[in-house]
């Protein structure tokens, strides 16, 4: 048996994460769609970035301060040009922070439905020719259970994630985990073989419970 190469799955949101704040024209605490765009003002050698959002009842827009009077030049040029083409991996960065959220009176709205899957070999060989090795990667504020994000990518039903997990053939590198878990950003689960999983397709949308 050869030792096959060890998967990454980057897990991002399947809808950019709303906020929750006082608009304007509603009178009253709606929740804020984030549009994925934003604006930019360069004046002299200070930048301007703000994140647009619009509510999701009367389409107000409002916009958040992502950087305000900041040198252009202290800023990274990638994510500049981010800026500037409306990157979604930078909407959802910023898009996911509560600390700046709590300083324009703002909080995160409950979590999006569901969550998406990309899956990407890596150069680095399995330890363990009888193993599967997944490594996760979490957008900001994602994380789904166990059996939930494991039942869809293998194919299976939660009552077989859990009877993998409790026979210790879904498990981590610290040793047994639950079904019912949450997945940490970073971790490592190690599939024994004779689960057989199935398969994994790219890009596909799970429910996020």
């Amino acid at each position: 048996m050869n030792r096959d190469y060890r998967k990454k799955w980057i897990i991002t949101h399947e809808k950019l994460p709303a906020v929750l704040r006082r608009c304007s024209k509603c009178g009253r605490k709606t929740e804020f769609e984030n549009s994925g765009k934003f604006r930019v003002n360069a004046n002299g050698g200070l930048l301007d970035v703000w994140m647009i959002y619009r509510c999701s009842r009367c389409e107000t827009t409002w916009n958040l301060t992502v950087y305000e009077r900041t040198g252009v030049s202290s800023l990274d040029e990638n994510e500049y040009r981010g800026f500037m083409e409306n990157r979604s991996s930078l909407a959802e960065k910023y898009g996911s922070r509560k600390k700046l959220f709590a300083e324009k009176k703002a909080e995160l709205a409950a979590g999006p439905g569901g969550f998406s899957v990309q899956i990407l070999d890596t150069p680095e060989l399995c330890e363990d020719e009888a193993w599967n090795e997944v490594e996760i990667h979490l957008a900001a504020c994602l994380q789904p259970r166990i059996d939930a994000l494991f039942a869809g990518e293998l194919g299976f039903t939660r009552t077989r994630v859990k009877e993998l997990c409790l026979r210790g053939l879904l498990r981590e590198a610290a040793g047994t985990v639950k079904a019912g878990d949450r997945v940490r950003d970073g971790q490592v689960f190690y599939i024994k073989k004779e689960a057989k999983p199935q398969p994994a397709q790219t890009f596909l949308v799970k429910k996020c419970i």
